[in-house]
């Protein structure tokens, strides 16, 4: 038997939770015959385990090892998922949360904590493990939380969304798309010979919240974040338009990057108070779309819209447009300001 073998016996006695409790207090204190690294698990399977007669003493210990201790322990392969994120959840060291992004252990609740924190170099790490991604999108989505995230890091995260969800969806739903339509054209409409289209239905007015059917409701709130990106992309008018409202960056942009997302749905979504700035900013970086007067005029009056997006939007409405916009509260300041000035410079 190897000289350390005692030690891993402890460490595996405490890892499994089968230590006795004078062990346990001993591991609590850092008194047991453990090298740095091996202590910094057992205390972090304890801190794991919430045990409330040694989560406090636990603690303390903690904060008295140093950055090799930590480093040490995230570096060894047999660090199991609940060390890694007691660790990741206590320490701001940027090695140290290097190797619990690395690790091939570490689970995708500590990612998503880590990557709401992190800082941009870090966030490098994470979204390079394209693999862990694809399996958690909700990574993805944790990240776009991130107050300090990158530009580059935001863009890379738009072209992730766009290659390993999106790409897919748009060539299974190209098929369903030919056919929903086929399907559609002769379904009869109420009060209308069969085979006529309803000119209207495409500019129906979107659905209000409220107005959604409970069943829908029910059905999308339950489905995981890749299910709603789903549906997302090819799901029917009502589908879409509840779900461009989705608190989730990747749902609501798979909203727009569907192909049956058309300038009606954009100039409906544009009139929502409900979506996110992130969405609204998007439907106006469409040119397409922005080339209709109501679209345009829709997202400057939107309280939501980014204000960089509409400034220089208020420049290209119709004068009614610019006099009502000045007296406007609903609008921004900055937009009221705006519109306003313009009024006045043309009755000089």
């Amino acid at each position: 038997m190897s000289s350390d073998a005692p030690g891993l016996d402890i460490l595996a006695s405490i890892e499994s939770g089968q230590a006795p409790r004078r062990i346990l207090e001993f591991a609590a204190r850092g008194f047991v015959p453990l090298a740095p690294a091996e202590l910094v698990r057992a205390v972090g399977s304890m801190l794991a385990q919430g045990d409330p007669e040694f989560t406090t003493i636990c603690e303390e210990t903690f904060r008295t090892f140093d950055v090799a201790a930590l480093l040490g322990a995230v570096q060894m392969p047999e660090s199991r998922s609940d060390q890694l994120d007691a660790i990741a959840r206590r320490t701001s060291e940027r090695r140290v949360l290097e190797g619990i992004l690395q690790h091939r252990s570490v689970a995708d609740a500590t990612l998503v904590h880590l990557a709401r924190h992190i800082e941009p170099d870090l966030q490098d790490v994470l979204i390079t493990n394209q693999a862990r991604l694809l399996a958690a999108p909700e990574i993805v989505e944790s990240l776009f939380e991130n107050l300090d995230l990158s530009t580059d890091i935001r863009r890379r995260a738009d072209e992730f969304l766009e290659e390993f969800f999106l790409k897919k969806e748009r060539e299974r739903g190209e098929l369903l798309l030919e056919a929903e339509e086929a399907e559609t054209a002769t379904v009869p409409v109420p009060g209308q010979p069969a085979g006529v289209a309803s000119e209207g239905a495409a500019q129906a007015q979107p659905p209000a919240e409220d107005e959604v059917s409970k069943d829908i409701i029910v059905r999308l709130t339950s489905l995981s974040v890749s299910q709603r990106i789903r549906v997302a992309y090819r799901g029917t008018r009502e589908e879409r338009l509840f779900l461009v409202r989705d608190p989730n960056r990747l749902v609501s942009t798979a909203v727009l990057k569907s192909p049956k997302t058309n300038e009606a749905d954009a100039e409906a979504i544009a009139n929502m108070k409900s979506v996110s700035e992130d969405v609204l900013r998007a439907v106006a970086q469409r040119r397409e779309w922005m080339k209709k007067y109501a679209l345009m005029s829709a997202i400057v009056r939107n309280p939501r819209s980014p204000i960089d997006v509409t400034l220089p939007l208020v420049l290209r409405l119709a004068q009614r447009d610019q006099t009502a916009l000045a007296t406007d509260r609903n609008v921004p300041e900055a937009v009221r300001v705006t519109a306003k000035r313009i009024v006045q410079r043309r009755q000089l």
